[in-house]
């Protein structure tokens, strides 16, 4: 995988841990199609690839906005 990272499934409170943002805008994140959650047996689950290439996302919008400084 290009990020370096195994892919495997998250939990949904990993996820908000990882992205460090409370439910309420993980489930924003969600509403706005930015990230699918994946139901199975009753909890929402999300593929690591997807987090991983939005962090990465974010990081790269950050940096361009820091050397626009």
């Amino acid at each position: 995988m290009k990020s370096g990272h195994e892919r495997h499934l998250l939990q949904r409170e990993q996820v908000a841990d990882l992205l460090q943002i409370p439910d309420t805008d993980l489930q924003w994140l969600v509403n706005t199609r930015q990230l699918k959650g994946i139901w199975i047996q009753g909890n929402q689950q999300f593929d690591s690839s997807e987090v991983y290439q939005l962090i990465d996302s974010y990081k790269r919008t950050q940096s361009r906005r820091l050397k626009k400084l």
